[in-house]
Order: C-alpha cells, then sequence, then structure tokens
C-alpha cells in the first residue's frame, strides 16, 4: 500500500511538472513569435530561388495582388517590406505554373526510420526530414506535403511537432485511428493534426498506445478477425492517406512490437540512424543482423514487405574522434548507402 500511495503522489508530480514545461514551452514560443517556422523572405531574396528570377518573382507578385492576394508585410522605416511565408512562396510558383512534386510522382511515399535502441535520434532524423522536405529552398516549388505518423508511446514525435499533443490521454491517437478504422474525413477532422510547419501534418501518439501495441494481435483478433494483423496500418491508414500526402514519415519504439512490424510492411524505405557509440553501434548491427528474420516472420503471415532500400546513415559522430571514424568505417562495410 505504502508503494500504491507513494507511486500515486510521483505520477501527480511528474503530470504536474509535464503541464508546468509543456506550458513553458507555448509561452516561449508565444514570446519570441516562434509558434510558426520562422523562415521568412523578402521580395528581393526570391531572385535566391530556383526557377525565380528578380522580374519573374516580382511579375508574379503583381498579378496576384492585383488579383486579391495578400502578402504579408513588415514595418521598414517609413515603408513597408515583403515577409512571405513558405506557403506565400509555394503559392507564387504554383501561379507561374511550376510543376509541384505531386504532379509527377505517386503520393503516399513511406519513410520508415528504424532502429531497435533507443536515444540513436530517429525521432530527431524524422522531425528535420519532415521539415526539410517542406521547408529547404530547393524544394519549396514542389509544394511538399508530409505527414508524421507517431507510433511510439513516448510520443516524442508528437512532442517535437506540437508539445501541446504530448501531455495527458489522447482518444485520437494513431494506434486507435488504425484499430478504429475510421473514415478519411474523421481522419483529418479528428485525428490529424496541423504543426507548427506549414505542410507538414502529426498523427499524435499516446502513452496508452504501449498497451495497445502489447495487446495488438489479441485485439485484432477480436474486432478484426478476417484481416492481417500486420496489414492493418497499411489498409486502415496508408491507403487512405496516399492522395493527400507526398512523404508519410513513420516513428515507432525501440522494441520489437506488432507497431513494427506494420511499419515493415507498409514501408516504401527504411532509413537506419547509425550512432557511432561502440553500445549504440553494437546494438545497430543486432538489429541489422535480425532484420531478415522479422521480414520472415511477415512473410510466414501473409505479408510481402516491399522497400525499395535501407539507407543507413551516422549520427552523433564526430570527425575529430578516431573512435567516431573508425565506426563509420565499420558501417560502410555493413551498410550499402551511407550518409
Amino acid at each position: 500500500m505504502d508503494s500504491m500511495i507513494q507511486s500515486k503522489r510521483m505520477a501527480a508530480r511528474a503530470g504536474s511538472m509535464l503541464q508546468s514545461l509543456t506550458t513553458d514551452i507555448t509561452d516561449k514560443k508565444r514570446e519570441f513569435e516562434a509558434v510558426d517556422y520562422w523562415k521568412r523572405y523578402t521580395k528581393h531574396s526570391l531572385k535566391d530561388l530556383p526557377n525565380l528570377s528578380r522580374a519573374q518573382a516580382d511579375n508574379a507578385i503583381h498579378d496576384m495582388e492585383v488579383a486579391g492576394y495578400v502578402f504579408p508585410k513588415i514595418p521598414s522605416g517609413s515603408t513597408e517590406k515583403y515577409n512571405l511565408t513558405i506557403r506565400d512562396v509555394s503559392n507564387l510558383y504554383e501561379h507561374r505554373g511550376v510543376a509541384k512534386y505531386r504532379d509527377s510522382h505517386r503520393g503516399g511515399f513511406v519513410v520508415f526510420v528504424t532502429n531497435l535502441k533507443g536515444g540513436v535520434s530517429k525521432t530527431v532524423s524524422i522531425v528535420n526530414l519532415a521539415h526539410g522536405l517542406r521547408a529547404h529552398d530547393n524544394l519549396l516549388k514542389e509544394d511538399i506535403r508530409v505527414l508524421v505518423v507517431d507510433l511510439d508511446p513516448q510520443a516524442s514525435a508528437t512532442m517535437f511537432n506540437d508539445e501541446t499533443l504530448a501531455i495527458g490521454q489522447i482518444d485520437n491517437s494513431s494506434a486507435q485511428a488504425i484499430l478504429q478504422n475510421v473514415s478519411l474525413a474523421e481522419l483529418k477532422s479528428n485525428f490529424i493534426k496541423p504543426t507548427g510547419m506549414d505542410g507538414v501534418d502529426i498523427l499524435p501518439a499516446s502513452i496508452e498506445d504501449a498497451f495497445i501495441a502489447s495487446d495488438w494481435l489479441e485485439i485484432c483478433a477480436e474486432n478484426w478477425p478476417n484481416k492481417n494483423p500486420y496489414e492493418l496500418l497499411q489498409q486502415n491508414l496508408i491507403d487512405k492517406l496516399r492522395d493527400d500526402y507526398d512523404f508519410i514519415l513513420l516513428d515507432t519504439g525501440p522494441h520489437l512490437d506488432a507497431l513494427l512490424l506494420n511499419s515493415l510492411a507498409c514501408a516504401d524505405l527504411l532509413m537506419t540512424p547509425v550512432p557511432p557509440a561502440q553500445v549504440d553501434f553494437h546494438s545497430t548491427l543486432k538489429y541489422l543482423e535480425r532484420l531478415p528474420v522479422l521480414l520472415e516472420q511477415l512473410l510466414e503471415s501473409g505479408v510481402e514487405p516491399h522497400y525499395l532500400a535501407n539507407i543507413g546513415y551516422m549520427t552523433k559522430i564526430s570527425k575529430n574522434k578516431s573512435d567516431h571514424k573508425e565506426a563509420q568505417r565499420w558501417a560502410k562495410k555493413v551498410l550499402e548507402l551511407i550518409f
């Protein structure tokens, strides 16, 4: 009984601290005007972007303003200067008739960043990849739409994208969306959330998803007896969203469970972060060694994985450390492609 009382007190303090930290982060974002993506473009800077000369940018802005488009501006001395967001720039490209990524590519390309070792920068990689695909200067003309599907009960990807979604119980989590097999309209209205980065959405995770993952096979047998439990992510979620997103990025926890197998089953591309620290590197090699076993498990269940490649890349590496250089050399011998 004493242990139960102690654990409840600790839980209450932890919950209070989570709320305080979240409030502090949100307040600081507002104070420093960092609620949305920070980068802005002046009218003059547009000439440095691909497929835009100064004259082309000037003409497009003029035509759009004549048609009623209002570009954001900020005071500059006695006048105002343009303060364009990435959405404004994408709209400018669209006005000029520049083709978008989705005009020539099949949508919903699924990228699964995975490693069974925690703390190897999986989630950081996913968030940076999502933001880079959307906001890199060379990709603004593509107007890429990205969805991050957080399947890790720790909800780190959710916290990185919107800290307010990463506390308390969430009934509209990614795991719930899969199991409930909700409609596309309900996915958009009740489950998928916008983030501070235009064009990047998040399907959040919840700590309760850990219980769902541990009982996945039993839950599926009861609710979906005629479906393969390792195909539900594909059938109940990915297939519905392919036309609404150009890239779908998956983040699971650092452990082997049904959510990881579901992600393997629907991935178009695998990415494996490889940290140089000996313990992390050793665990990464163990994961790569066991990967064929996981794929065999899927095949035996009736699911055929179809990913195009497994791209390995080094994380947390310092080129000035000899052991990091050695780990990189070893990794090159194991991985077919490494950054």
